[in-house]
């Protein structure tokens, strides 16, 4: 068990005073990982989420040009990234910033082309953005369908996305990421309104639906499926449909969940190592200190292949706890094989990637 001290008003990625300098358990070993899920983008102010398709604004208050885009937060996630033995990144941003960050990272860097439009835009929308990023090399289109999408007509089954994975696949693209779910306490909150947002079991008809369609080609769903709260239902599908693979990003929800679910999500794994890929779901915001992004690789290699047991250091407005218990839930290590770590960080993604 690992005990820490608090400090007053400590920062959101570390309410616990953890020193992260310390990393004597971390004891993997083998070739450099492969972050399969991160949004690294160009920092201006004011930019639009990685997941919208509303137009980019630039902070024209500033004495940055058009031309020389700012990387500063990009610099710091991968210089954090090395740190921790991440060798390479796939990033998903918007198409105009793939050049520059091509440009300076090189081959450290991939990307994955997120494919959505307006409710009143039409289908050809979707299919001049999927022909922008095709035109910049993609190796990844992602399909973002989270249930507070669903009002914005972004299902992951709309006959639009189903004509995009169509033309991707035509392409040459063989990985569609999808993100179908949210955690179980959103469902109790968030999406309390089922009428509005379906429930859980809901989200997951049209994955299964293009599963289906589209055998030939690899799936990752995000976060762990989008149900680490399950591992019964991850396991279920996995048998279902052999193309399907399962990434370890969101930090925070995988380290509330996972932690609670330990000998469950652990028993899967082993199960099946090689459909599980390592992702933190990183994003680069202009202002994060260099701490926020050592936070999440910590607590991701911490959880995966260490026994470490605490306090996770991260704030989590999503972990219910009493007045008078600690605010941030349990971390527990799932002490992974070196083997199995070896197809998670790097292997898998090897494979799926073709390179």
């Amino acid at each position: 068990m690992n005990s820490v001290t608090a400090a007053p008003n400590p920062p959101e990625y570390n309410v616990t005073g953890l020193d992260y300098t310390d990393r004597r358990h971390l004891r993997y070993a083998g070739p450099p990982l492969i972050d399969m899920h991160a949004h690294v983008t160009l920092t201006m102010p004011g930019v639009a989420g990685a997941e919208s398709s509303m137009p980019r604004s630039r902070n024209h208050d500033t004495a940055q040009s058009e031309s020389q885009p700012n990387l500063d937060q990009a610099e710091i996630m991968l210089e954090v990234a090395d740190d921790f033995g991440i060798g390479r990144i796939v990033s998903m941003c918007p198409p105009e910033d793939i050049p520059p960050l091509r440009e300076r990272f090189g081959d450290r860097i991939g990307f994955n082309g997120s494919i959505s439009k307006k409710l009143d835009e039409p289908d050809d929308t979707a299919y001049r953005l999927l022909d922008r990023y095709l035109e910049l090399g993609i190796q990844v289109v992602k399909l973002w369908a989270a249930p507070r999408g669903r009002e914005r007509g972004l299902f992951v089954d709309a006959p639009w996305r189903i004509e995009a994975v169509r033309r991707a696949r035509a392409a040459g693209i063989r990985i569609i990421m999808v993100h179908v779910a949210d955690p179980d306490v959103w469902f109790r909150s968030v999406y309390a309104d089922r009428a509005k947002f379906g429930t859980k079991a809901d989200q997951y008809v049209g994955l299964e639906r293009l599963l289906q369609m589209f055998p030939d080609m690899n799936w990752i769903a995000a976060h762990m499926g989008g149900d680490p709260e399950n591992a019964d239902h991850l396991q279920a599908l996995l048998e279902r449909y052999p193309h399907l693979h399962f990434d370890t990003s969101a930090t925070k929800w995988q380290v509330r969940e996972v932690s609670t679910h330990r000998d469950a999500i652990r028993s899967l794994i082993l199960r099946f190592p090689d459909r599980f890929l390592f992702g933190s779901d990183l994003v680069t915001r202009p202002g994060l200190m260099r701490e926020h992004y050592v936070s999440r690789y910590w607590c991701q290699r911490t959880l995966w292949e260490s026994a470490w047991e605490g306090r996770g250091p991260i704030a989590d407005a999503d972990f219910a706890h009493a007045e008078n218990e600690p605010a941030t839930p349990m971390l527990r290590g799932l002490a992974l094989p070196a083997d199995v770590l070896l197809q998670i960080y790097h292997g898998n993604a090897v494979r799926l990637l073709g390179a």
